[in-house]
C-alpha cells in the first residue's frame, strides 16, 4: 500500500523524469558504445548506492518555476525519508485473526467476523465552505520537510529581515518558491507576512513566513487538501507570537 507521499513522488518521477528524457535525448559513448551499455558495465559489479526519486539536481535550472519548486520539495521529502526511513513507509498492518476477513476500511478497526452483518454507512461527510477552516495537525514526514524549508529560509535571510512585503516576497521566489504558491497576509504589527502553499497531492503542508527589519520567522502548520480551502483563511491554533525587533 503506498502512502501519498510516496505516490506524490511516484507522480512526480514520471512527469518529471520524462522532462529529464526528452531533454537529454540519447547519449553515446565513444567509440560507438551507448552510455546505458558503459554504465551497466561499470556498476554491475558495485553495490548501487541509495538514489534520489527524482533527478532534482538536474531540474535546478528549469525555466518553469513549478518544476524547479517541485524538486526542491522532492529532495527534501528524501532526505527525511534517507534521515528516518520509517518516514516515508506504510504503516504497519496487524495479521487477521483466523477465521475472519478484512474490514472493508482497515483503518477503522479490527477485521470483521465472518458472519458479521454489513456495517451500517456512515454519516454523509460535512458541507464544505460554510465557516472558518482550522489548521490540521502534520504527519512526522510534513513535520520534518517543514524543518527543512524554515531552515533554508532561515539560512537565506542570514540573520536579516525583510524591509516589506515586496522584499519578501522576492527572498521567496529566489529560493523557488513559485509567485503562485506564495499569499500575502495581513502584516503583524507592521511586520509583512506571508503563506506559502507546499501542499501536492496528500500533503498538508503550509509555511507562514513573518519578517521585520533584523530577522524572519517560519511556522510549518497543516492545512486540509481541498479545493474549497483558501490557506489565507485558516485560523491557526494558536496565533503566533510577535517577532522581535
Amino acid at each position: 500500500m503506498r502512502t501519498p507521499h510516496r505516490f506524490t513522488k511516484t507522480v512526480l518521477a514520471v512527469a518529471l523524469g520524462g522532462m529529464v528524457l526528452t531533454a537529454c535525448g540519447t547519449a553515446t559513448a565513444p567509440g560507438g558504445a551507448s552510455a546505458e551499455a558503459s554504465a551497466v558495465g561499470a556498476g554491475a559489479s558495485k553495490t548501487p548506492a541509495p538514489k534520489r526519486s527524482l533527478p532534482s539536481d538536474g531540474l535546478a535550472t528549469d525555466p518553469d518555476p513549478e518544476v524547479r519548486h517541485l524538486a526542491v520539495s522532492t529532495r527534501i521529502l528524501d532526505d527525511c525519508e534517507l534521515s528516518d526511513p520509517a518516514l516515508g513507509g506504510p504503516a504497519p498492518v496487524e495479521p487477521a485473526p483466523e477465521g475472519a476477513i478484512p474490514s472493508r476500511h482497515p483503518s477503522e478497526g479490527a477485521p470483521l467476523p465472518l458472519d458479521a452483518p454489513e456495517p451500517p454507512s456512515g454519516p454523509e461527510p460535512a458541507p464544505t465552505g460554510t465557516g472558518p477552516v482550522e489548521e490540521v495537525p502534520l504527519d512526522p514526514l510534513d513535520e520534518c520537510a517543514g524543518d527543512a524549508h524554515a531552515e533554508r529560509i532561515l539560512a537565506a535571510f542570514d540573520g536579516t529581515g525583510p524591509a516589506d512585503y515586496p522584499a519578501l516576497r522576492k527572498k521567496l521566489t529566489s529560493l523557488e518558491y513559485p509567485p503562485s504558491r506564495i499569499h500575502r497576509m495581513p502584516d503583524h504589527n507592521g511586520s509583512p507576512r506571508a503563506r506559502i502553499d507546499l501542499r501536492f497531492m496528500g500533503n498538508n503542508l503550509v509555511l507562514e513566513i513573518t519578517g521585520t527589519r533584523h530577522r524572519v520567522r517560519v511556522e510549518p502548520f497543516g492545512v486540509p487538501e481541498t479545493d474549497d480551502v483558501r490557506i489565507t483563511t485558516v485560523q491557526r491554533k494558536r496565533n503566533p507570537a510577535a517577532p522581535a525587533s
